[in-house]
């Protein structure tokens, strides 16, 4: 009976921990803005919620954040990738874009990337270059009594995330034109 409550204690610690380690980073981790491209959530079974594409999902024939030049560093010859790597975000005005790429275990290259985020990409060497980028974002859901400064088909909406080095982000916060929504957390 004891190694029962043993194991069940331990069990209940662990995830306690894990919940208090998010909540700790969720309050202390450095913060930054990435811009939300419009979309249109509804569903009947899921509720309320608020998808999180980031403008920078797609990106074909070039951007003028994320240079040719980067790209060919990052495929150093190859004509494709897919898989896990790391993004680094740059500061343009008030918000931050993909700007950078770097390789698992390839160290960081200097540049204006500030913070760096590990994510799924598809790069592939068409016209330009394009790039399929998978942030682990999924969605965020929104309490009914909540209401929206504007539709969610707008442009203008961003996402306040917690930085962790060598991490995915965690979401905190939904803006709209650089305002936070209230009750949306």
């Amino acid at each position: 009976m004891t190694r029962v409550v043993a194991v069940a204690a331990l069990q209940v610690v662990v995830l306690l921990g894990m919940a208090g380690y998010h909540e700790y980073v969720q309050r202390t981790a450095p913060t930054f803005r990435i811009p939300l491209a419009p979309s249109d959530p509804f569903d009947v079974l899921r509720g309320r919620y608020f998808v999180l594409n980031p403008t920078d999902r797609f990106i074909r024939g070039g951007s003028p954040h994320l240079s040719q030049a980067e790209v060919d560093r990052f495929l150093f010859g190859e004509e494709s990738f897919s898989g896990e790597a790391e993004v680094g975000f740059c500061p343009v005005d008030d918000i931050y874009r993909v700007c950078a790429l770097r390789r698992p275990g390839e160290s960081y290259s200097p540049g204006p990337a500030t913070f760096w985020s590990r994510a799924r990409l598809d790069l592939n060497r068409d016209t330009g270059f394009s790039l399929g980028l998978n942030l682990r974002l999924d969605r965020f859901f929104i309490p009914n009594q909540t209401e929206l400064p504007g539709p969610e088909t707008e442009a203008g909406w961003e996402l306040e995330v917690s930085f962790r080095p060598g991490r995915t982000l965690l979401p905190r916060r939904l803006y709209f034109k650089a305002a936070p929504v209230e009750g949306a957390r």
